[in-house]
């Protein structure tokens, strides 16, 4: 017997049962499909309004920042023209 590749003799899988297979697909599809709906319009727009409000806060946060930083530039510039 001439060997086509190098892999060794390949063992039978057990026999499936059909009607199992398709009796649990049956009895899985409803909740596979409630799954589905939920994440496509709950948990989606739940997502979407949590990256809104992270955006939002970074927003805050830089707005902060600048604020922080043109406050020291005008106190320094102050400081230069009472030193002179």
């Amino acid at each position: 017997m001439n060997k086509k590749t190098n892999f060794p003799d390949l063992e039978r899988l057990p026999k499936t049962n059909f009607w199992k297979h398709l009796f649990n697909y049956w009895w899985n599809r409803p909740r596979v499909f409630v799954e589905d709906i939920i994440e496509k319009y709950i948990l989606k727009s739940q997502e979407k309004e949590k990256r809104l409000d992270l955006e939002l806060e970074r927003l805050d946060r830089e707005i902060e920042h600048i604020n922080e930083i043109t406050r020291l530039h005008l106190k320094l510039s102050e400081l230069k023209k009472n030193r002179k």
